[in-house]
């Protein structure tokens, strides 16, 4: 598999966790009442279509920015590149 699109599958995937469990960790510490894995699935039924649409944005984002990577490091001056290594 290429490596730009294993990079935007994983870009993804957690895109999706991290949309998924952080809200669910903060609300959590508010309300005890609910168990976590209650909430996390009542978050993940509320805001599916933003987490897919949210996913979709973030995979083509990670995606553009791996296969950009070779020619933007190519114009950068290699002194630069140096001292940033």
């Amino acid at each position: 598999m290429d490596r730009a699109v294993s990079a935007a599958i994983l870009g993804a995937l957690v895109n999706v966790l991290l949309s998924t469990i952080f809200p669910c960790i903060l609300n959590h510490v508010r309300n005890k009442k609910n168990d976590f894995l209650t909430e996390l699935k009542l978050t993940f039924l509320v805001h599916r279509h933003v987490l897919f649409t949210s996913s979709v944005i973030t995979a083509i984002a990670v995606y553009i920015a791996v296969k950009m990577e070779p020619e933007f490091t190519s114009s950068i001056p290699k002194s630069i590149i140096n001292f940033l290594r």
